[in-house]
C-alpha cells in the first residue's frame, strides 16, 4: 500500500507544486515525491516478516531523513506515530488503520499545533478519522474502511478551499488563500485513495 501510494504522489507531483506555489514555496511535489522514494529504498531492504510497527517506524524516519521543511516533519512523525500501538503485529487490518488514524492525528496536534479548520493536513486527516469513528464498529472490511476514510480525506482536503490559512507561512496571505486547496490535505487524500485502489485490485491483507 506504501509503495502504490507513492506511485500515486509521484503521478501527482506536478498539481500538488502547483498548490504550493499558490500558497507556499510550490515544492510540496518534491518534497513528497523524494520522501516516498525514501520510504520505497528503506522498506525494500526489510524482511517480509518484519512487524508494522518497525514498518512505520522506517517509513517515517525514512521520510524524515529524505526530504525538508515542516511537511517532511509532520508526515514523518504521522507514520512513526503508529510503530508503538501496533508493536508485534503482523498484519494490517481495519482495527490496524483505525489506531493508525487517530495516532496520526494526534501526532500532527502535537507537532504543529494546528486545530481543525486552520487549512492544513489535520482537516483531510482529521475527516478520515471521524468517518472511522462514525462507522459501524461492526464493519470489518478493510477495503471499505479504507475507502470511507479516502473519500471523507479528499471532500475534506477539496473544502479547504474555503478555508484562511491560520498557520505557517501561508497565515500570511489571509483572504488571499482562499480558493486554493492546502495541498497537504490533498496529499493525504491521494494516499489514502491510493491504498483504497491497492486494496480493490489485491485484496486486504487481514
Amino acid at each position: 500500500m506504501l509503495d502504490c501510494a507513492g506511485q500515486k504522489i509521484i503521478a501527482q507531483e506536478a498539481y500538488l507544486n502547483s498548490l504550493d506555489a499558490a500558497l507556499g514555496d510550490g515544492d510540496h511535489g518534491i518534497t513528497m515525491r523524494l520522501g516516498f522514494q525514501a520510504i520505497a529504498a528503506a522498506l525494500n531492504e526489510l524482511d517480509p516478516q518484519t512487524g508494522l510497527d518497525v514498518i512505520f517506524r522506517k517509513a517515517g524516519m525514512s521520510f524524515m531523513g529524505g526530504t525538508g521543511g515542516a511537511i517532511g516533519v509532520i508526515f514523518g512523525k504521522m507514520l512513526m506515530s503508529g510503530a508503538g500501538p501496533l508493536h508485534g503485529v503482523q498484519q494490517f487490518g481495519t482495527a490496524e488503520f483505525k489506531i493508525v488514524l487517530r495516532e496520526m492525528e494526534l501526532a500532527i496536534i502535537s507537532t504543529g499545533k494546528a486545530k481543525v479548520g486552520d487549512k492544513t493536513i489535520l482537516d483531510a486527516v482529521h475527516a478520515a478519522n471521524q468517518a472511522m469513528l462514525d462507522s459501524d464498529p461492526q464493519d470489518q472490511d478493510l477495503g471499505s474502511a479504507v475507502s470511507k476514510a479516502a473519500k471523507a480525506a479528499e471532500k475534506a482536503a477539496q473544502d479547504t478551499a474555503g478555508m484562511i490559512c491560520r498557520v505557517g507561512r501561508a497565515s500570511r496571505l489571509g483572504a488571499r488563500a482562499l480558493g486554493c486547496p492546502d495541498p497537504g490535505a490533498v496529499s493525504f487524500g491521494i494516499i489514502l485513495g491510493a491504498m483504497a485502489d491497492w486494496l480493490a485490485e489485491t485484496g486486504p491483507t487481514a
